[in-house]
């Protein structure tokens, strides 16, 4: 069962951990995991979803703790962290899914079109010069995400490093990858004025 503190008592435990107290920290993790996990749950319906985000949200805790004494009300601070990083996993998701959507409609209505199957085509292999040009591990942890559909945990356990590891890599393989094909784009529009 989790203790309820009261605001000072939370206050005094985020002057603690800008300090450095790592008890303190795990007071505050023991004490707020459930109940973001519970919330976070709520709004990604996702189980592993929700683990991401509350390890997200204590590592941001840690990373940025010398300004925890700033805070007024750290139990709004808290779940207003978990609420954004919830909706930021909805965006991303949303955005992953239409993408594939599209791609799958393309896909689909190219079968009968041979021109348009060649534009999937050269997308695809768009995609994937940008994908070999991935450091090798964020590469290996794209493949095993997006190709063989593993989870954060699943891709973690395999490769031996933390869930939040995988999250970071994969969203900076993603970053690079929409960063890479606009610039292709770009250019080949360039390239179709030009000539």
């Amino acid at each position: 069962m989790t203790q309820d503190y009261s605001l000072y008592e939370l206050q005094v435990l985020f002057k603690q951990i800008a300090e450095g107290d790592a008890t303190a920290f795990r007071e505050l993790f023991d004490a707020y995991r459930q109940r973001l996990y519970g919330a976070s749950c709520k709004i990604t319906k996702s189980n592993d979803a929700a683990e991401d985000i509350v390890q997200e949200i204590f590592a941001r805790i840690w990373e940025k703790r010398v300004y925890l004494t700033e805070i007024e009300n750290p139990d709004a601070y808290i779940f207003t962290m978990a609420y954004h990083e919830a909706f930021r996993y909805l965006k991303q998701v949303s955005s992953d899914q239409k993408l594939y959507e599209s791609l799958k409609g393309r896909i689909k209505t190219a079968n009968n079109k041979p021109e348009e199957w060649l534009e999937v085509k050269e997308t695809q292999q768009l995609i994937d010069h940008v994908i070999d040009r991935l450091p090798s591990q964020r590469q290996l942890i794209y493949k095993l995400s997006r190709e063989d559909g593993l989870s954060y945990k699943e891709i973690a356990c395999r490769l031996h490093i933390s869930p939040l590891t995988v999250k970071k890599q994969l969203q900076l393989a993603l970053r690079t990858i929409r960063s890479g094909l606009s610039k292709m784009m770009l250019l080949l529009v360039l390239l179709l004025f030009i000539n």
